[in-house]
């Protein structure tokens, strides 16, 4: 119990660290609007997780993986993929990427 408050803790610490208008929030946002289910749901999101770290330029395609883990595409889903104004992957991630670098962890 002692290992799942510290977690919350250290996730609670990062997640006030993050600026609300970045692209990294944006990300964020994504994740809690998504609703993972099955087995194993911890192991099933840090795997979809760890595919967006591998390999960034397929950031559409992975959003939409991870909104059909529950095989219901919500309201709330498409919402927050509207407002990351995915024109450009790319250029998304590497705000992304550079904003992580700048949160003083």
């Amino acid at each position: 119990m002692e290992s799942h408050k510290y977690l919350l803790a250290k996730n609670m610490a990062f997640l006030m660290l993050v600026s609300p208008d970045t692209n990294l929030a944006k990300l964020l946002k994504f994740c809690l609007a998504t609703k993972v289910t099955g087995e194993n749901p911890g192991q099933i999101a840090e795997e979809m997780a760890r595919k967006l770290m591998e390999k960034p330029s397929n950031f559409a395609y992975w959003t939409q993986d991870v909104m059909r883990i529950d095989d219901e595409y919500t309201t709330e889903e498409w919402e927050v993929v509207g407002h990351m104004e995915l024109t450009n992957i790319e250029e998304f991630m590497n705000q992304l990427w550079q904003e992580l670098e700048s949160l003083n962890l």
